[in-house]
């Protein structure tokens, strides 16, 4: 009777030793878990900072170069008035100074059609383009079509 008293707490052992080793491993593989995640996240925090500050720095030297792109071309443009002679300088200052009448603010916006006469087909005419004898000669080949 010893004998299974003691056979039963050597069971009874293992049964529970199994029982707290599952409990405790479980609370690693979470703990281990976690710590990745919390190892993740900030890695993709630093990575986002990183990302924020390249175009908030690509921003700035952008902006560098604008200005600096203003400066060269007022630069060129006082240059070009002081050496450049009235005579070797652009058609479109010429034209300024042959007409200092000239307004920004009438120009015509441009069309994105053709004008047409009133006796003329449109652009979008199905007849548009043909002569009289290519149009008459399609019509009949359009009207025995229908028929077929």
């Amino acid at each position: 009777m010893d004998l299974l008293i003691i056979l039963g707490a050597f069971v009874a052992g293992i049964v529970v030793g199994f029982i707290l080793l599952k409990a405790t491993s479980g609370d690693n593989d979470a703990q281990a878990l976690r710590k990745k995640l919390e190892e993740l996240q900030a890695e993709h925090q630093g990575y986002q900072n990183s990302v924020n500050e390249h175009f908030t720095r690509t921003a700035d030297l952008i902006e560098t170069m604008n200005k600096n792109y203003s400066e060269i071309q007022s630069h060129l443009m006082q240059g070009a008035e002081l050496l450049v002679s009235p005579e070797y300088r652009l058609e479109s200052e010429q034209m300024t100074q042959l007409n200092p009448d000239a307004d920004d603010n009438n120009l015509e916006v441009p069309k994105d059609w053709a004008p047409k006469k009133a006796d003329q087909k449109g652009t979008l005419s199905e007849g548009f383009g043909l002569s009289p004898e290519k149009e008459e000669a399609e019509t009949t080949q359009d009207s025995s079509q229908v028929r077929s």
